[in-house]
């Protein structure tokens, strides 16, 4: 009973349109129903109360620190230049928007239509990777509920994708129950 009520007091981290934060009570992973972790959100910091005390040790702080901005010291020596100009820092990591675009896309599609295409309700994306032909996305749906919820009988389903995220199919993989977690280690 103790974790329905911890559960029920966490707010949702995402911030609104409004650029307020949601109101809304958090799930295990610390966002309501309607957001994820894709929503912009809220920083710890952002969410104490800061007193007076601390609000003037920082000022304090901020009028005796050095004129020249302080960076993290990853353990790289950095140009005058590169610490003020990003666009000057040669980036190891090369990111491909266009996939991360594309795995979005997947995801989107897929949480949007499992319901439906499965006929259960939805609980969670597990996996989402390309495939010679497209895309495979692996949710997991309810297909029994119970009481407490670790016993609820959760399905994972292998959904089919094309390049362009139109579901070609899906397979059951398995079933199990929402506590067993003996299977996937």
């Amino acid at each position: 009973m103790a974790d329905a009520d911890t559960q029920s007091t966490t707010q949702c981290q995402a911030l609104t349109e409004d650029g307020e934060r949601c109101s809304r009570p958090a799930e295990d992973d610390g966002f309501c129903h309607q957001h994820d972790e894709s929503d912009p959100t809220v920083s710890d910091s952002q969410t104490q109360p800061a007193d007076d005390e601390q609000e003037q040790r920082t000022q304090d702080a901020d009028e005796t620190a050095e004129s020249e901005p302080k960076s993290r010291d990853l353990g790289v020596d950095m140009t005058a230049e590169e610490k003020t100009d990003p666009d000057a820092v040669d980036a190891d990591v090369e990111t491909d928007h266009d996939e991360i675009a594309g795995v979005l896309a997947v995801r989107r599609t897929v949480e949007s239509t499992a319901s439906e295409l499965i006929g259960r309700e939805f609980d969670a994306v597990s996996e989402i990777a390309p495939t010679d032909d497209g895309w495979r996305a692996i949710v997991e749906v309810v297909e029994r509920r119970a009481v407490p919820d670790t016993q609820d009988i959760i399905g994972r389903y292998e959904i089919e994708l094309d390049d362009g995220a139109t579901v070609h199919g899906y397979r059951r993989l398995d079933r199990y129950r929402r506590g067993d977690t003996g299977a996937f280690e």
